[in-house]
């Protein structure tokens, strides 16, 4: 496909904050891949009707991240219909409770495969491609949690996880500078305008008196699309204070 955009890749672009960032993204001219498993049909027809709006090109790639093969698949469209990729958004997570002592093996093995694992089959299939590429630089951003900064004792599998994420990206920012910048955000609770938040009764332990936005997390990702070209291996806490 010949186009002049960049193209970025955003795991679990369809639901959620995958969503908004797929939107933004297309909003500042990029090609979109956006990956999905399990949103519904209705799900995917709205936000690729969104994103079309934005008159960029739209691949939709349906992969299961758990499973390594269909990673490289998913990444194998890429190259044949792109050629090229400029950012990997590695959003897609597994999130719920999971009482410590009622954590089965199942639960376990999910958690790590689609928080972690998959994450980390992404990096490497991205740099196969990026390091190819033409331009100076490419991006990969990973979508870490407050979990991975605080003892979330209600959630243990997931923040072991993303605690792996925060490393990952480290080694990564490490491995695989100077052509491809990699750097992660960890956000606390996340405000979305379209969902109830049942967490209100936490706000006071944010500083701030207030959880985030989807702005809040946006304008970050843009920046470390859009104009960073130094800062690489860090991890960006939005938590409106609350780790401190």
């Amino acid at each position: 496909m010949n186009s002049s955009n960049k193209v970025a890749l955003v795991t679990g672009g369809a639901r959620r904050l995958g969503k908004h960032i797929s939107l933004s993204l297309a909003e500042s001219g990029y090609d979109i891949v956006l990956n999905y498993n399990e949103s519904g049909k209705l799900i995917l027809e709205k936000i690729l009707k969104n994103l079309s709006e934005f008159n960029v090109n739209v691949t939709a790639v349906k992969c299961d991240l758990t499973k390594v093969k269909e990673i490289k698949k998913m990444f194998s469209v890429v190259s044949l219909k792109y050629g090229k990729l400029d950012l990997l958004v590695n959003n897609a997570a597994v999130f719920k409770k999971s009482d410590f002592f009622e954590t089965t093996e199942k639960m376990y093995d999910n958690f790590l495969d689609t928080n972690l694992k998959g994450m980390f089959f992404c990096c490497q299939e991205a740099a196969k491609i990026m390091l190819k590429s033409e331009n100076k630089i490419s991006r990969i951003i990973n979508i870490a949690s407050l979990g991975a900064i605080e003892n979330w004792t209600g959630y243990i599998p997931y923040s072991l996880a993303k605690t792996g994420v925060i490393k990952l990206t480290s080694q990564l920012g490490k491995k695989l500078a100077p052509e491809i910048i990699v750097n992660a955000i960890a956000p606390g609770t996340i405000e979305m305008e379209d969902e109830v938040n049942a967490d209100k009764e936490n706000i006071n332990k944010y500083p701030m008196k207030k959880f985030a936005d989807t702005g809040d997390i946006l304008s970050l990702v843009k920046y470390l699309a859009l104009e960073n070209k130094y800062i690489t291996g860090q991890t960006f806490i939005v938590d409106g204070g609350k780790s401190l």
